[in-house]
């Protein structure tokens, strides 16, 4: 009688799946929107009768969110193929500039005409000064730190010297009834048209080739260029568009205030740099986080509105939001280690 022996066949152990408490607990963008909920109840409890979230000051805060979370979202893409560009804030002031003059100028012609025509000058004027900044970085070989930090002081002299140092005024107010103070069931028209930008750009990094070949560049453009992508083309198209968004911002800003502020804006691209490396955007690029940006965004423009509110000045603000920063780019070290200072030798 003859007996078979066999092997069993090993089996591989699969790691236990942790819980979704667990999940939660360890994801940057849950944090991010706990403490949001945490500002929201801290403002409401210590404002004169809980006004923080009156009706009138919750839609003063989708307003605020929406010239800010546009410029994010242009920040997080150019973060997340490793580059930078802190000239936002000043394409922004020039956008609008550009789009006020125009609406003063087609003011007898209709509502439709001046939208139009200051929009699509806010735009074109946006894509132009990114356009030059993808061209100063990627032909010239100019880090983008160094180059739009000089395109920032450039484009703000234009801005001064197209404005004669004035803000631009006599903006027919039909433009800000329509747009810019026009709600939508309850909710401002700028607002809406930020998150439509925000789900468009989530949707292009989720489900698109340009999306995954920005992802890509940042994190590594060695392997990029030996994988066949025209990265320099690329980069060049990515900042152009993120300066469109930059003029649609700037465009917004005349729609809600009437008016120009070449003085202001200042600050506009920290404040967006900020809230997307808050939202889990990395610096060193390879990470884009659009749903962590959005909680980001929330969080700064609620200390912003929140301090007013409760009567802290305007300068606090400065400091509150520079020392988050500083956090937010310590923590973006500690999770991909030196790799964050790889973006300051390219």
């Amino acid at each position: 009688m003859s007996t078979t022996t066999g092997t069993r066949p090993t089996e591989t152990a699969t790691p236990p799946r942790a819980s979704t408490l667990k999940r939660l607990l360890t994801n940057n963008t849950f944090w991010i929107f706990a403490v949001d909920i945490v500002l929201i109840a801290f403002f409401w409890a210590v404002s004169i009768d809980n006004s923080f979230l009156g009706p009138s000051n919750v839609r003063n805060l989708m307003s605020d969110s929406a010239t800010a979370l546009l410029l994010g979202v242009a920040i997080a893409f150019l973060l997340g193929a490793g580059e930078f560009d802190i000239s936002l804030g000043a394409n922004l002031i020039l956008a609008s500039v550009v789009a006020g003059l125009i609406a003063v100028e087609l003011a007898p012609y209709g509502l439709f005409v001046i939208i139009v025509g200051s929009l699509g000058g806010a735009i074109v004027t946006g894509m132009i000064i990114g356009f030059i900044n993808g061209v100063i970085v990627t032909r010239l070989h100019v880090n983008s730190l160094i180059a739009t930090l000089a395109s920032m002081g450039i484009v703000t002299g234009v801005a001064f010297i197209v404005s004669n140092g004035t803000d631009v005024t006599g903006i027919p107010p039909v433009l800000q009834d329509s747009v810019g103070l026009n709600n939508i069931l309850g909710i401002p028209l700028p607002f809406l048209i930020s998150i439509l930008v925000w789900g468009l750009a989530w949707a292009a990094l989720k489900y698109t080739r340009f999306g995954l070949h920005v992802v890509a560049m940042g994190s590594s453009r060695a392997a990029a260029d030996r994988a066949g992508l025209r990265t320099k083309t690329k980069i060049t198209t990515l900042f152009t568009i993120c300066g469109g968004i930059a003029g649609l911002a700037g465009f917004i800003d005349i729609t809600r205030f009437a008016a120009t502020n070449i003085a202001g804006h200042t600050q506009d691209s920290l404040s967006a740099i900020t809230a997307a490396v808050i939202g889990g955007t990395l610096l060193a690029g390879g990470v884009i986080s659009i749903v962590g940006l959005l909680g980001g965004v929330i969080l700064a423009v609620i200390l912003a509105n929140g301090l007013i509110v409760i009567g802290v000045s305007s300068y606090y603000q400065l400091i509150i939001v520079g020392a988050i920063l500083i956090v937010a780019v310590w923590l973006d070290h500690l999770k991909k280690g030196e790799k964050s200072l790889k973006l300051f030798a390219r």
